[in-house]
Formats: structure tokens, sequence, C-alpha cells
């Protein structure tokens, strides 16, 4: 059965451990432009907002529909999307079919990066120390809620230009 990341920004930090962990983990280092989740931080009048952005595993994948290459598609196993990257030539229309803005383009290697979770262990969940990332199993929540929960959360919050490769940096 599918699994997916679940967001709940609210106790959310901006800390970003999940970012440098999480490029720890799929390349060896601490470099947040080669995470597969990106924390989208506002201060505002004292105030931080933060917003956790990761892929949804989305069961009708806008992205993997707008890639031209075919380079994004579901393995086999588990189902979750994974990026061919022979076949990737970052053109990015995968970061512009994503209602979320979860799928990014990694700028050292110009291919999509997206969440892979980490072969079933995502670390960016085990190191939340805000607990605000949870795995879940498709059956227990809906996808398709978080997605237009992180969408709704972008548009109202005026966030769009914030996500990378999207507006703005």
């Amino acid at each position: 059965m599918p699994h997916f990341v679940a967001i709940d920004n609210l106790p959310c930090t901006g800390c970003k451990t999940c970012e440098l962990v999480c490029s720890l983990y799929h390349f060896g280092e601490c470099n947040p432009r080669r995470s597969a989740i990106r924390i989208i931080r506002r201060e505002r009048d004292g105030l931080v907002f933060c917003l956790p952005l990761v892929c949804q595993q989305c069961k009708q994948a806008p992205c993997i529909e707008a890639c031209p290459t075919e380079a994004l598609s579901r393995d086999g196993g588990q189902g979750i999307l994974s990026v061919d990257e022979e076949r990737c030539s970052a053109c990015g229309d995968c970061v512009e079919a994503c209602p979320a803005g979860c799928i990014f383009i990694d700028s050292d290697r110009m291919v999509a990066i997206s969440c892979d979770l980490c072969g079933g262990q995502p670390q960016c969940v085990l190191t939340c120390h805000a607990h605000c990332l949870t795995e879940v199993d498709s059956g227990e929540a809906s996808e398709e809620q978080n997605v237009d929960y992180l969408a709704r959360v972008l548009e109202e919050e005026n966030l769009w230009d914030s996500v990378p490769g999207r507006g703005v940096q």
C-alpha cells in the first residue's frame, strides 16, 4: 500500500533539519538545495510561519502526466514516485504541474528530485523534533486532502513565489 509524508505545518519551527537529513541521507552532504523536502519560511511582524513541502505521492500524479520525457513513474512494488535521471531533462514541467509545489529540480545534477520515502523509513519523519511530519498509509488518510491543504496554504499565505523553481527565490 502506498505511503506518503503527511504534513501538519502548525508545529513546524522552520529548523530545516528535515532538509539537511534528506540531502545527507541521499547525497552525503548537508545541502538543502539537494533535498526532496523544502521548508518555506516567512517572517512577518515578529511571527514566523513555516510550511514543509514534500511529495504527497498523489494517485493521479500531474507531475507524471506533465513529464515530456517520461522520466517520472511509479516503482513497481510500493508505487512510490521515482525519477529516471537518465531521461530527465530538468525542463521543470513536473515542478509547474505539482498542485502543491512538492517536486524540485536538483540544480547540481539538473534533474527532478522527489521524495522516495528513503526506502521505507523517511529520515525527515524520524528526525522531526516538532512532529509535524508523519508517514501515513494512503488507506489511513487521503493524500489529495493533504495536497489540497498545502496548495490552499500556499495560496492563502501568498507563498507561491517562495516555492523553489516557481517564482522568485
